[in-house]
């Protein structure tokens, strides 16, 4: 991935209820960059924050209200990265993070510390990040179950954008997701209703669906 400058100022949120997770954290953000502000957050806190990049760091394992959490912080425009043990990667639930607005998966391995890192300053960029292989799937997997009849002439990013279409995301949450602006989501979303020649979002959820069927009972 592209090395872009670390931003000159964010803020790196707490939300976790082990206490080792938590102290690690913390350590790991006293002994960072200066342009690194830590706090604590609760679930139900409000949003009101000042300018500027904000990271929440929420441990999935102690949190069981982390998916809300996610999306409430996800629709406001910030940044989550997920703290998960290192087995809970089975099961394609490191894909369905991303999908709901997580930006960057780190499991708690001897190289947590690193990892944790490495994460913050990734995420702060607007770069994703998680496992190669979740990666990949992230973008491309769904690729592979695209019904070719709805989906013409379509670009790697429409086809990323359509995706998410389908899961009923917001043009604001397809920008959180895929770090680009609401105004290129909403681009993006009006390129591909003219393509499929449909005028409504439901018209596409509808059109795609019905084409899928087609091509799984063909």
């Amino acid at each position: 991935m592209e090395n872009t400058q670390t931003p000159p100022d964010f803020f790196v949120y707490i939300c976790s209820r082990n206490p080792i997770a938590t102290w690690t954290i913390e350590h790991l953000l006293t002994s960072s960059p200066s342009n690194w502000h830590s706090r604590a957050w609760l679930p139900n806190q409000l949003l009101i924050v000042p300018r500027g990049i904000h990271i929440l760091l929420i441990d999935a394992g102690s949190i069981s209200e982390w998916p809300e959490a996610v999306r409430k912080w996800t629709d406001a425009g910030h940044r989550t990265i997920l703290i998960v043990a290192e087995s809970w990667e089975s099961g394609g639930a490191e894909l369905r993070a991303l999908h709901l607005g997580v930006r960057g998966i780190v499991p708690v391995t001897r190289d947590f510390i690193q990892q944790l890192s490495e994460a913050v300053n990734f995420v702060a960029k607007g770069q994703l990040f998680a496992s190669g292989d979740t990666l990949d799937e992230f973008y491309l997997g769904s690729r592979r179950l695209r019904p070719r009849s709805a989906t013409p002439h379509l670009s790697f990013r429409e086809e990323q954008v359509i995706d998410l279409l389908m899961k009923r995301f917001s043009n604001k949450r397809i920008g959180t997701v895929l770090a680009i602006s609401e105004r290129t989501a909403k681009f993006h979303v009006c390129n591909i209703l003219r393509k499929l020649q449909v005028r409504t979002r439901r018209e596409l959820v509808d059109k795609y669906e019905n084409a899928l069927d087609q091509d799984q009972s063909a």
